[in-house]
């Protein structure tokens, strides 16, 4: 373990000061092909794709076809971060610095983890994936590449601030943008004004009453927030002729379908004379569709009795020497985008926290060390 522990740091190191923020793909590629320099002699099958400048890679041991058994999946872009941030630190065992956690660390430990287990003499029909915009989404990494005929039975995606515990229910994000216009106006008028703004809080209220129902104390819950709003006036004695406003809405697949959430706020905005703003994409065939919002409502959920979970439970707790349990997703991964393709997703991190956060950001060496462990043993039983 304290080989694996000396290469980890190095690799996580090396990545950590490569600056593949998401908006600048030059450094995403240059991370994978640094990624791509330190597999070479592994004679592993490598694809690159590309969509919309996204750049993302595919390496799987030789001689698979898919659906492969498991797909080691993680993401190489970070957020933007201060020129300091690329210069990991380590204090008491513990790295700094932008992407440690999220998740170049853990790219690191699948890194390595197949790295080992190939030349042990694995041959097993498993596959590491790195993609290039998870930080936004990843419509154009993880869903391009699944759309390209990529598939897995299990995927298996380090990611979050879990320290080890398996995550059960991941929320899914959608957001909204919606429209309402009225003449506009001098405020002392506003008695003969039809004021968009309150036509729009009727709406915003009533996806409140349903589907804003998270508390400090029951968190598994929905929420539904307005994060932005635009008036296009700069006086306060001006009534909006046009007001636009932007939701975000987070919720637990087993609580609520997709479906139901654009139903309800289609017919509150025709109900309050609002538009709910539709964005046009291609599928992936090509074909032209319009959607509401963006952000696909798409979640993720796992059978935590299933026998590849348990099985990878029962491996890690081997390593750690103790228990670990399990936990729900506020946020999103690229989990989602598997599952919807009908892949298991195992979701679980090493001990990390700070995602986002300036200055903050931070890995536990030996948590990915001993995750590594975990991922390796776990590719000899299940490749």
């Amino acid at each position: 373990m304290k080989e694996k522990l000396s290469r980890i740091t190095k690799l996580t190191s090396d990545l950590v000061e490569i600056r593949s923020e998401t908006k600048n793909q030059v450094k995403v590629e240059e991370a994978l092909d640094f990624v791509s320099s330190y597999l070479k002699d592994l004679n592993l099958t490598e694809v690159e794709f590309e969509n919309n400048g996204v750049v993302s890679k595919l390496w799987v041991v030789p001689g698979q076809e898919f659906p492969l058994k498991i797909l080691l999946c993680g993401h190489i872009d970070v957020v933007d971060a201060n020129d300091d941030q690329y210069v990991p630190k380590i204090e008491d065992g513990i790295m700094y610095g932008r992407g440690t956690g999220d998740m170049k660390g853990h790219d690191a430990a699948m890194i390595i983890a197949l790295k080992d287990y190939v030349e042990k003499g694995g041959s097993g029909s498993v596959g590491l994936l790195l993609t290039g915009d998870e930080e936004v989404g990843g419509l154009n990494g993880a869903r391009f590449v699944l759309e390209q005929g990529i598939s897995t039975e299990l995927v298996f995606i380090p990611d979050g601030e879990f320290d080890f515990a398996i995550v059960e229910s991941e929320k899914a994000p959608h957001h909204f943008h919606v429209k309402a216009i009225g003449p506009g106006g001098h405020a002392s008028k506003a008695f003969m004004i039809d004021n968009p703004i309150n036509r729009l809080l009727k709406v915003y209220h009533g996806m409140q009453a349903k589907y804003a129902v998270a508390t400090k104390e029951k968190n598994w819950n929905s929420t539904f927030e307005m994060t932005t709003i635009k008036t296009g006036v700069n006086s306060e004695n001006a009534i909006a002729s046009e007001v636009d406003a932007w939701f975000s809405w987070r919720f637990p697949i087993e609580q609520f379908s997709f479906e139901e959430g654009v139903n309800d706020i289609v017919n509150l905005c025709e109900e309050n004379g609002c538009r709910l703003i539709t964005e046009t994409i291609k599928d992936a065939n090509g074909s032209v569709i319009e959607k509401a919002g963006h952000g696909g409502g798409e979640g993720c959920f796992t059978d935590l009795n299933d026998p590849a979970v348990k099985l990878w439970k029962d491996v890690t707790e081997g390593v750690l020497g103790r228990g670990i349990g399990k936990a729900n997703m506020h946020g999103a991964t690229d989990g989602r985008h598997f599952y919807n393709k009908g892949s298991k997703v195992l979701i679980t991190s090493a001990n990390s926290g700070g995602a986002h956060v300036e200055d903050g950001e931070w890995v536990d060496l030996q948590s990915l060390a001993q995750l590594s462990e975990a991922i390796e043993r776990y590719l000899e039983l299940v490749g």
